[in-house]
């Protein structure tokens, strides 16, 4: 006893120090368990998959587009107001009856439009475009022809046009504004419609082409209208598209019935 009074507080500061290093011990060891756990659920993390490639072509025509955007312009003089280019026909007294509901073609002229190749995406391993993006003017979107010697056409409609040619074109042009030299995409895609000359047309420049353009009334009431190749016409309840046309007469098959019908100018 006389030790126990003694050595008291050496006795009870070891107490507390034996179970001071058994409580770090014990911390260690869950420290441990938990840094396996941690390290366990990472390695059962499911590796993700690699995003699929995509061609940067596009965006590449998306920056240059950006930068430098394309303009309804061009260097040659369309004439649009020009009395030689369009001659508006004479008004001709027409028969109800003569016309069997059919649209009434008054003329057809040629008249100029303008196209816009937009963009296209490259495969450089087989060294060919695709995808190209096709404006044309007067037509309310854009038409994404999937490879050469494709129809330029939609579901809503085909223009008659087909690609015969894509051709990948580079040139160096000065910058400017900071004086330096850099590569801009001048690539060519070229377009043709049976029985007219190729189309050739540079990216992000506007290009001029000639269409027939018929000038059509639905009735003797009715104001005229233009229309041009696969484009729909709707007359008396019903759904007509044009096929082709030429200064003489145009050709239409009713979209219901699949009827052609070839109507005769009225100039």
């Amino acid at each position: 006893m006389d030790f126990l009074k003694k050595h008291y507080e050496k006795i009870t500061l070891a107490a507390a120090l034996i179970l001071l290093i058994v409580s770090a011990v014990l911390l260690a060891l869950k420290v441990s368990a938990l840094s396996g756990e941690i390290d366990a659920g990472a390695r059962r993390t499911a590796k993700p998959q690699l995003t699929a490639h995509i061609p940067l072509q596009i965006y590449s025509n998306a920056i240059q587009a950006v930068t430098d955007p394309p303009l309804w312009n061009t260097n040659e003089d369309l004439k649009a107001f020009s009395p030689t280019n369009y001659v508006a026909p004479k008004l001709i007294a027409i028969d109800p009856g003569a016309t069997n509901g059919l649209p009434i073609l008054l003329a057809v002229v040629h008249k100029p439009f303008t196209l816009l190749f937009k963009t296209y995406s490259y495969d450089d391993s087989k060294k060919e475009g695709y995808n190209f993006q096709l404006n044309f003017q007067f037509r309310a979107h854009s038409f994404f022809i999937r490879a050469v010697d494709d129809a330029i056409k939609d579901r809503y409609e085909d223009t008659g046009y087909k690609v015969v040619k894509f051709e990948k074109k580079t040139k160096t042009v000065e910058d400017p504004v900071t004086g330096t030299q850099h590569e801009t995409d001048v690539s060519e895609l070229t377009v043709q419609h049976p029985g007219n000359k190729p189309k050739a047309l540079v990216l992000g420049q506007a290009g001029v082409e000639e269409e027939p353009v018929a000038l059509v009334r639905c009735d003797v009431t009715s104001p005229n209208r233009e229309y041009r190749r696969g484009q729909l016409i709707q007359c008396t309840g019903k759904t007509f598209k044009v096929v082709d046309m030429d200064l003489k007469q145009m050709v239409i098959v009713d979209t219901q019935t699949g009827n052609n019908y070839t109507i005769k100018s009225q100039q």
